[in-house]
């Protein structure tokens, strides 16, 4: 009896040791949107025989462990989609990625999470801010709402002129893509903001580096990717009112969207901004002429059914920008003595005029875009765009030109995309490409100064191929190749003395098309031939941890600003020379990133490096004195650059992963810690002098509280700290001023050293009053910037020169959805 006993025993216990062994299998993948290959967050999936529910993480991503061999079947939800069951066979571990009809996805509940997510399902390096995000930004720009990603800065004239800077570039450099076409209004100027309103995008996307080939080859630094919000297959109206007030300036912005959607598959959506305010304030004087006015149209209309669909679009967009009143100075002495001391030349009372030197800008868009499914194959695109840009500045001029603009420019851009997404087979996505754009500079002649960009036409042809592969459920791999050939053919006048001081009589002669008087019309043309490439993989250890790198290489094409200008450029008051000899640069980087995602806490480090041969920037050479004034010149040059640094992020949540925000009871107190980290280095790699205009080194840290009081109210606390930047090229110059004997001294002018390091501490107070369809029926926001009212100067803000920047400012934001 007890032989028998134990040898049931051993074999029960040898039976569940096999058991236990066979019960090692892992079911991966991640669930997508299957209209646009967005990753679902928060994607429930139920486990039938388990009983048992999995949820899906922030880039989409879900892991199933320790199941045996079976039939299994899953019940997979999520937010208004349609609720989607699977049945599968596992024999042995398996990667099933997941894809639903998303219809609505709009929860707009104040957010304990960070509003910047990561994306993790490529080698890219690519991080994502929500419709939360945006709002935050809703009376600022597009700028200021990309800061808050880590690695990413900005470039600023004053404080409403902001150009995004990715990993130390800017400019022509990065690409900014709105609903799947370039931007295009004349951003290669460093004083030329985006003229976009980033309140009509549902999500911005950010690209890191020249990965995203489809939008083109020539985005060095990386690409700004603003999607639409989603249309919903039913029968529904939606939208929101933001009401933003706030003391620095004085006014405010007005934003409302509204949302028409049919079961049919028709549907309108119309987006309005007004934003008007006064001149900024720094903390201890007025910033006289710095006010600013925007308007802002976007109306779409269109029909999108599951297997095919088409849209019209009209986007509007008009500012109206003060130009800082004390950045234009009258002669050498006072330019001296502006740059010199702390203290503005010009501090006038508060105002809302907008007087000369001023921006005017409108930019209009109409977009047509097609899109059809094939069965078993995939998705075609094609889609048209046609922008028309004016950009006037208005110089301070008397006499009977002194209302008229000194530089009118209109820009004209066609621009044609067809993209095929092959995505039948379960591991191999596809997508392959063709463009064109075809665009026509025509400057006023009526200015009666000379032109700083000339009549030119050009068009660039292109081509792409880039596909994703996953071996298993640990490895994916992902390619790349793209060509573009572009195209400049432009008409301009040069001073013969100029003209023959550049020796471009001898480099040049076959563009010299005629002479008249002390002038040369020349017909400079230029063919680039543009190559760029991608390649990556990511590793993924586990549901916790993952690893990619990136290998990209791109040219650029010099912009008609760096080739062109030849004059001064009145936004910034400073005479800007280009160069026709200037080469195509040519980028080869390295982006990696180690992701961790566990038991609440979330860390990202991702180092870079980028070589970039005949790298182009602007730098100061001197000065020079005109009938209208006394101006620092700046000069195009190339050298061969190396530019490397690392982003580092970390957030901890104190709160159990299912209890997430959206799901979190108002008694319930739940916090969250983050911070990021970013340093940039870049040299001349040939006389290891530091670059100019590079990102000094940034901490930010921030902290929110959730569920205070037995409420819904939100506080959070962000410090952010700027280090000096000790890395900067010398381009210091001397003048001779006027002193009071009736002689001439000879002054150094102080151009390139850079401002003191900072700490600013930010307030922010949210509450949603209110539920409807698991949404608040509205929110409030108290924000305060600068709370201690600091002074300070930032190093990329090119009128850091004369003034400080913003002191405390006073926010109050109220959002109704509907």
């Amino acid at each position: 009896m007890f032989t028998r006993t134990l040898v049931a025993l051993l074999v029960l216990t040898g039976l569940h040791l096999v058991k236990a062994q066979e019960c090692r299998l892992e079911l991966k993948g991640v669930v997508i949107d299957f209209h646009d290959a967005q990753p679902l967050e928060l994607a429930q999936i139920y486990v039938v025989q388990l009983q048992k529910t999995f949820s899906s993480k922030s880039d989409g991503s879900y892991i199933i462990t320790g199941l045996c061999p079976g039939n299994y079947e899953l019940k997979i939800s999520h937010f208004d989609c349609e609720s989607k069951t699977l049945s599968l066979n596992l024999q042995e571990s398996m990667v099933r990625d997941i894809t639903l009809e998303h219809h609505v996805n709009e929860l707009q509940e104040v957010q304990v999470l960070a509003d910047v997510h990561d994306d993790h399902n490529s080698s890219q390096s690519a991080t994502r801010l929500d419709q939360e995000s945006i709002n935050r930004f809703s009376g600022g720009t597009l700028g200021d709402a990309l800061e808050s990603v880590h690695g990413v800065n900005a470039l600023k004239t004053g404080s409403a002129v902001v150009k995004p800077i990715i990993h130390g570039l800017y400019g022509s450099r990065v690409s900014i893509v709105n609903d799947g076409l370039r931007q295009q209004d004349q951003e290669w100027g460093v004083e030329h903001a985006p003229n976009i309103d980033q309140n009509t995008a549902g999500n911005i996307q950010v690209i890191k580096g020249a990965s995203a080939l489809r939008y083109g080859g020539d985005a060095i630094g990386g690409t700004i990717v603003l999607e639409p919000n989603r249309v919903l297959a039913k029968d529904t109206l939606n939208g929101r009112l933001i009401m933003q007030g706030q003391t620095n300036g004085r006014g405010g912005s007005l934003t409302g969207t509204l949302n028409r959607f049919r079961k049919s598959g028709w549907f309108q959506q119309a987006t309005l901004t007004y934003k008007r305010l006064g001149d900024f304030e720094a903390p201890d004087y007025i910033l006289s002429n710095t006010g600013n006015q925007t308007a802002a149209a976007n109306l779409k209309i269109g029909y999108k059914k599951f297997e095919y669909g088409a849209s019209l679009k009209y986007s509007y967009y008009q500012a109206s920008l003060g130009i800082l009143r004390a950045s234009h100075i009258g002669n050498a002495s006072d330019l001296v003595s502006s740059i010199n001391s702390r203290t503005p030349l010009v501090i006038n009372d508060f105002t809302y005029d907008i007087a000369a030197p001023r921006q005017d800008v409108n930019h209009h868009g109409l977009q047509a875009q097609l899109f059809k499914r094939f069965a078993s194959a995939g998705k075609l695109e094609v889609d048209y765009s046609f922008q028309f840009n004016n950009r006037k500045e208005f110089d301070i001029r008397r006499g009977e030109r002194s209302g008229q603009a000194s530089l009118d420019i209109d820009l004209s851009t066609h621009q044609m995309a067809s993209v095929f997404r092959w995505d039948a087979m379960e591991k191999l996505n596809l997508e392959t490409g063709l463009d064109g754009m075809f665009q026509i500079n025509q400057p006023n002649p009526e200015t009666g100064i000379r032109r700083l960009i000339p009549d030119y036409e050009a068009y660039r042809l292109g081509a792409f191929t880039s596909g994703i592969y996953r071996f298993n459920s640990s490895w994916i791999l992902d390619a790349g190749l793209r060509y573009d050939l572009y195209h400049i053919d432009a008409q301009k006048f040069y001073l013969q003395s100029r003209w023959e001081d550049l020796e471009y009589d001898r480099l040049y002669p076959q563009f010299e098309v005629r002479q008249e008087g002390n002038q040369i019309l020349t017909n400079p043309n230029f063919d680039y031939h543009l190559l760029a490439f991608t390649t990556g993989i990511q590793y993924i250890f586990d549901e916790h941890y993952d690893l990619s790198m990136n290998l990209s290489s791109a040219n650029r094409a010099p912009n008609p600003s760096e080739l062109f200008s030849d004059g001064l450029h009145h936004a910034l008051a400073t005479i800007e020379l280009g160069r026709l000899d200037l080469e195509r640069e040519q980028s080869y980087k390295i982006n990696t990133v180690f992701h961790l995602n566990k038991k609440g806490f979330d860390a990202e480090i991702n180092p870079h490096l980028n070589l970039i041969n005949n790298f182009i920037q602007l730098v100061p050479t001197g000065l020079e004195t005109t009938t209208r004034g006394a101006f620092p010149v700046y000069r195009y040059r190339q050298t061969n650059a190396i530019l490397y640094g690392v982003d580092l992020s970390a957030r901890y949540n104190f709160y159990k992963q299912s209890d997430s925000p959206t799901n979190l009871n108002t008694n319930v107190l739940a916090a969250s810690i983050g911070s990021q980290f970013s340093y940039n280095h870049g040299n001349e790699r040939d006389t290891d002098r530091p670059l100019i205009d590079m990102p000094a080194p940034q901490l930010r840290t921030s902290g929110t509280l959730y569920g205070l009081f037995n409420t819904a109210l939100q506080i959070g606390l962000t410090h952010e700290w700027v280090f000096k930047q000790d890395r900067f090229p010398d381009y210091d110059y001397e003048v001779f001023v006027p002193n009071d004997q009736g002689g001439q001294d000879l002054r150094t002018v102080e151009i390139s050293k850079s401002p003191d390091a900072y700490q600013l501490v930010h307030l922010e107070m949210g509450l949603p009053i209110g539920a409807k369809n698991s949404q608040p029926r509205a929110q409030v926001f108290l924000r305060i910037n600068n709370v201690f009212d600091r002074s300070y100067r930032n190093y990329l803000n090119r009128q850091r020169f004369y003034v400080d920047e913003l002191g405390r400012d006073i926010q109050l934001q109220l959002i109704l959805n509907i």
